[in-house]
């Protein structure tokens, strides 16, 4: 997990809706990335570069019946997994 970092989207990424879902495309990789609660929260919190910790603080914010750490771990993967597939850039 990178959480110490700022996040921001790459802008190569757009944004497409297919009946009500949402998908990140990226030219390069060209496979849609379909977005859950999660990855959604986050890329809507990515507008502006944001700082690891102040994702998880304000998804935490958003599912308050949630645990907080559990917010933190599902928050923290979904982010690698958008790092990873180069939807999301660190710096």
């Amino acid at each position: 997990m990178r959480a110490a970092g700022r996040y921001f989207r790459n802008p190569a990424v757009t944004l497409a809706e297919l009946e009500g879902q949402f998908f990140l495309v990226e030219p390069k990789v060209g496979q849609p990335y379909h977005l859950d609660t999660i990855t959604s929260g986050i890329w809507r919190l990515l507008e502006t570069p944001v700082a690891g910790p102040e994702i998880f603080e304000a998804l935490a914010e958003a599912f308050p019946e949630e645990p907080p750490e559990q917010i933190v771990d599902d928050s923290a993967r979904a982010l690698d997994d958008l790092l990873a597939a180069g939807f999301v850039r660190e710096g």
